[in-house]
């Protein structure tokens, strides 16, 4: 199983957000580039929002995973603990997405507001 197919269910929530953010940022560095656009804050702020629910979608998607292998092991009753952990690991993938796709978007709100603030007359 590769990685992105061990997120599950709630990578198609977040590679929507993911999307969303980033034609959020094209939009942004459009409206940037093109003189007499208007103002672009909301748009620039709407990008760690984006950014911001995913990574909740990713510690939800993390809280699911965990849930349902703690299922799993109590239905099964003794399985060894490398088979807890590597369920784990494949749990804390949607987190890892999440958390990446945060730090994307906080770095393009900040390069976009430093460009936004240097658009705008003294």
């Amino acid at each position: 199983m590769s990685f992105f197919e061990s997120l599950g269910f709630i990578q198609y929530p977040i590679w929507i957000v993911l999307i969303l953010m980033l034609v959020q940022i094209v939009r942004a560095t459009v409206d940037l580039v093109r003189p007499g656009a208007p103002a672009v804050g909301l748009r620039i702020h709407s990008i760690l929002i984006l950014g911001a629910l995913a990574a909740c979608l990713g510690v939800l998607g993390s809280l699911v995973g965990v849930w349902l292998a703690a299922e799993a092991i109590s239905l099964a009753g003794e399985v060894s603990s490398s088979l807890v952990w590597s369920g784990i690991q494949v749990a804390l993938g949607s987190s890892i997405v999440g958390l990446l796709i945060l730090g994307f978007a906080s770095v393009a709100w900040l390069v976009l507001q430093y460009a936004s603030g240097r658009r705008e007359p003294a």
